[in-house]
């Protein structure tokens, strides 16, 4: 029969709490956050917050919690948690309670998951653009458990943008204008090579407003090798997403969309149903008033940019300088 010595016992007293808070650690590791169905906290005070993954929808989370908190409610981090596909299943099952979204990609995801809905009735709604039209549909495909507030004025949405020096030279200010230059002169135009084809891209353009273009493919999704293209003059005008901070820093111009080719993607709340109250939408409504596409510009440059901020300094920054860090009316 072995007898264990001085020397193993030790070694199991010392390394057994070792081993067992490394497979804690392990084990913590591997938790995911989004995998407590049901378990929502019925009090409406307690809101856990969700995100995307994009930094602007981070970005957006953060203020949400940093304003929530600064009028008394209890609020739990869960930002950054995945894709569409992800978060709102869990918004439904009690993982989360509130994520920001874009109104016009929001309207389609939800169009094409609701139960019972025709494939005509599909097509229609994920074919409506304008912010107004959106609004007015987006009840009929929430369901019964989710809610949307008041959308924000700013959209991240796609756009015909052109740099100062061509809408000074040919007077741009809307599409309709890029068009009737496209009749006498070449017009190149930069997007991701799926703009092609996509009916909001070259086809939309050409069928809502005559565009011509001459297309150039580049699948930086309007980043900085399609900025670069479109300061340099090499091409006219490119697919820029309309939070962009170049806009502002590289002196471009985003030309009206009077015809609404590009869904609107206006910043929108949304939550479970069970948490909604005259208090949270109080608070969601006055974050949304300022969040126009300029202070999204702004807030996306204070993390991409040159100051290379983290996203709870940048929110912290700016719900201080919307006064949003103290209680409503206070």
């Amino acid at each position: 029969m072995h007898t264990l010595t001085r020397r193993d016992a030790w070694l199991r007293l010392t390394l057994l709490p070792a081993i067992l808070l490394l497979i804690a650690a392990l084990v913590a590791g591997c938790f995911d956050p989004l995998s407590r169905a049901g378990s929502r906290d019925p009090d409406p005070n307690h809101i856990v917050v969700g995100s995307g993954g994009v930094l602007e929808s981070q970005i957006i989370g953060q203020i949400y919690i940093d304003a929530l908190e600064a009028n008394g409610f209890t609020v739990e981090n869960q930002l950054n948690s995945g894709t569409r596909e992800r978060y709102l299943p869990a918004l439904r099952s009690g993982d989360i309670d509130l994520v920001p979204d874009y109104i016009g990609n929001l309207m389609q995801y939800l169009a094409s998951t609701a139960p019972g809905l025709t494939e005509d009735r599909i097509a229609e709604y994920s074919a409506l653009t304008s912010l107004e039209d959106i609004e007015q549909a987006l009840p009929s495909v929430e369901g019964d458990d989710l809610l949307t507030y008041t959308p924000a004025p700013g959209s991240n949405s796609d756009s015909v943008t052109v740099t100062q020096k061509s809408a000074d030279k040919w007077n741009l200010r809307s599409i309709e204008d890029l068009a009737r230059v496209s009749q006498t002169e070449k017009v190149s135009f930069m997007a991701n090579s799926e703009f092609a084809t996509r009916e909001v891209g070259v086809p939309g353009l050409e069928r809502n407003y005559g565009l011509k273009v001459d297309f150039r493919p580049n699948n930086d999704s309007g980043g900085q090798a399609t900025i670069n293209e479109l300061t340099s003059g090499r091409v006219t005008a490119a697919d820029i997403y309309t939070t962009t901070p170049a806009i502002t820093t590289e002196d471009l111009v985003v030309l009206d969309d009077p015809k609404h080719n590009f869904p609107a993607n206006n910043i929108v709340p949304v939550l479970a149903k069970s948490k909604d109250s005259p208090k949270l939408r109080a608070v969601l409504d006055a974050v949304s008033s300022k969040l126009t596409v300029e202070e999204l510009r702004n807030l996306n440059e204070l993390v991409s940019g040159k100051e290379k901020l983290e996203v709870e300094d940048a929110a912290k920054r700016w719900v201080e300088a919307q006064n949003l860090n103290k209680a409503l009316g206070s």
